[in-house]
């Protein structure tokens, strides 16, 4: 089974209380950088790579580059968003994916439009969320944000573009290399002053 099959797409926990909500990425941090260069996937028409992390209290942002050498990104939309490009169709799985699993063996992976609603009550759960995105004709960035910090151990992350001929793939990163760059991180000031 693959992992985006047995892996749910989760909505963020909703909460009722006032106040960010503990899964953000918070705003008074200036966060800890760790340079990184993970090469996901590289054919003849198209290369996936994580790129730098940015620690936080809470959680890590990283970077998911996307390189296409022929063809062009469909301009002012994000590659994960499986309903932004009319070639994939009624087929999401078509689309960019992207997943990213824990040692403990929590995972999380990107949009298929079909999400499951999470109790913030269950902090078992990982949140992955697309929080910034940029690029020219054929170089697309996306920033996502995953909270909470990862245990000891490898941080798997997995991408499938079929769209492309990419079949699923992975590549670790000792977990290490984020939770050093959290540790740099400055808080400023909290976020919720009362």
């Amino acid at each position: 089974m693959s992992f985006f099959d047995e892996t749910p797409e989760l909505l963020p926990p909703q909460s009722d209380q006032p106040g960010h909500p503990a899964w953000r990425r918070p705003n008074g941090v200036m966060p800890g950088l760790a340079p990184v260069g993970l090469l996901l996937a590289r054919t003849d028409e198209v290369a996936l790579a994580v790129g730098n992390v940015l620690g936080y209290p809470n959680g890590f942002e990283f970077t998911l580059n996307a390189r296409l050498r022929h063809e062009q990104f469909v301009w002012g939309k994000s590659p994960l968003d499986p309903l932004a490009d009319a070639r994939t169709g009624p087929e999401p799985e078509l689309a960019l994916r992207l997943g990213v699993r824990y040692a403990d063996g929590r995972a999380a992976r990107t949009s298929s439009h079909r999400p499951i609603p999470v109790n913030e009550a269950d902090g078992d759960h990982l949140v992955l969320r697309e929080v910034g995105t940029g690029g020219t004709d054929r170089q697309w960035d996306g920033r996502l944000w995953l909270h909470p910090l990862p245990p000891a151990g490898p941080v798997t992350f997995v991408a499938s573009w079929l769209l492309y001929g990419v079949a699923e793939t992975s590549a670790e990163l000792d977990s290490s290399i984020i939770r050093e760059a959290a540790e740099r991180a400055t808080i400023l000031w909290p976020d919720d002053p009362s």
